[in-house]
């Protein structure tokens, strides 16, 4: 455990939590293709609000789908998952570890902090990523879009995660490349640490108040480290 200054305040660090694709890994995964195939298949269904946008994340488009009739929201889910999953297995078939986070994830568990990763792909795909780059034997918990209701941009991720590690939202900082995991940290008022060269540019994760913003994965260690 490590405490943190931040201004004239300062967290014990028990927990960091991360995002995997863009963050831990490079997945090249075919996001718009996907969200385009979710899109034809909603519309099959009769179950487009008619805004449906490849702009939209996963699970804005999972609401409005369901909002056109919420008795069919299993339906919705199982539907969207379904096209998610082909996708995330083809991109974890052949990922490529972001530079320096295998030794990140080293040190981390060398200075006694638990790792753990909070990820909207599927279980199945999580696992063969981490496996093929070695980072699995690192991670103490793994949690999915397969154990929670909602993915992120919503919280639900990150509050299963902080509870299955036993820490407080103050005690963990979350990692990740993209505005939607700023957003689920600031949420659960979890330290949200955004990476750069991810899914989204600086000026984009900026804009959602990052408490820390780096260039590569090893400034995580200098900002646990104080």
């Amino acid at each position: 455990m490590r405490s943190v200054d931040v201004g004239e305040k300062s967290f014990r660090v028990k927990a960091a939590i991360f995002d995997l694709d863009g963050t831990l890994v490079e997945f090249k995964l075919r996001v718009r293709d996907a969200k385009l195939e979710i899109i034809s298949r909603l519309r099959e269904l009769g179950l487009d609000p008619g805004d449906l946008s490849p702009e939209d994340s996963i699970q804005t488009l999972i609401s409005k789908a369901t909002a056109v009739r919420k008795e069919l929201n299993d339906l919705v889910r199982c539907e969207v998952f379904k096209v998610m999953e082909k996708f995330e297995l083809e991109a974890a078939s052949a990922p490529s570890p972001r530079k320096d986070a295998l030794n990140v994830l080293m040190s981390l568990k060398s200075m006694g902090i638990m790792v753990a990763v909070a990820t909207n792909s599927c279980r199945e795909a999580v696992l063969l990523a981490l496996q093929k780059c070695g980072m699995a034997a690192y991670v103490d918990l793994l949690v999915t879009r397969d154990d929670v209701e909602r993915i992120k941009p919503a919280n639900d991720l990150l509050k299963k995660a902080l509870s299955l590690l036993g820490v407080s939202s103050e005690e963990a900082v979350y990692v990740g490349d993209s505005a939607y995991d700023v957003e689920a940290a600031k949420s659960m008022n979890v330290k949200s640490v955004a990476v750069l060269g991810g899914a989204h540019p600086e000026g984009v994760l900026a804009e959602k108040g990052p408490d820390f913003i780096i260039g590569s994965l090893s400034d995580l260690l200098s900002i646990i480290r104080g």
